[in-house]
């Protein structure tokens, strides 16, 4: 897994996705474009543990990655699936005291674009517009997170399963389904019989 500069479709692809979030100009962005770096990660490659410093900003181009931690009995919990292109959970809600607290690992083949928190932390001081899209982006996981709360105390899980087919299409078809069962708070035989019960 070696860092290498974007190429300039890597660029545009890195752009495109930011602007799905919130618009921001290229020029503004491009300080933060000659710090990024792309990784192309294989299937159960590791792109952050638990303890992993300094805090990365992450862009997933393409492929499928898990954020996961394990639980009290050691079972690994699945906390979120990245389906490229997408950015990543920001790195301030992710990490604490300039360490990771989660684990990332490729599900699929995947390209990932990383630059350092601080890097965007300096741009967004500079320049407003990059600011107003760091605030767009942590609304956005503020919102999701909630969503996801809210989800997991009051709906059902056939509920969950037809939210996270809506959310992330193909997704199911992608990963392994004892990770979805895991998001979805459910056992991997009560995942099989709710999409029996869908078919």
């Amino acid at each position: 897994m070696k860092p290498e500069p974007l190429t300039p479709t890597d660029c545009r692809s890195v752009l495109a996705t930011a602007q799905r979030i919130a618009p921001v100009d290229a020029s503004a962005f491009e300080p933060l474009l000659r710090g990024m770096r792309v990784v192309q990660l294989r299937p159960q490659d590791v792109l952050l543990r638990l303890g992993d410093a300094p805090p990365m900003e992450c862009f997933v181009l393409d492929g499928v990655l898990r954020s996961w931690l394990g639980d009290a009995q050691g079972r690994a919990v699945t906390l979120d699936f990245h389906m490229g292109p997408c950015a990543m959970t920001p790195a301030i809600a992710r990490s604490r005291a300039g360490q990771s607290r989660i684990h990332c690992e490729a599900l699929t083949a995947a390209r990932v674009v990383l630059f350092e928190a601080q890097a965007l932390s300096r741009v967004m001081v500079a320049d407003g517009a990059v600011a107003r899209w760091g605030d767009a982006v942590l609304t956005q996981e503020l919102v999701r997170r909630v969503d996801r709360e809210l989800s997991l105390a009051t709906q059902p899980a056939k509920e969950r399963l037809l939210a996270l087919r809506s959310d992330k299409p193909g997704l199911e078809d992608t990963v392994p389904h004892h990770h979805l069962a895991s998001y979805l708070g459910i056992t991997p035989v009560s995942l099989s019989r709710l999409r029996g019960q869908l078919r």
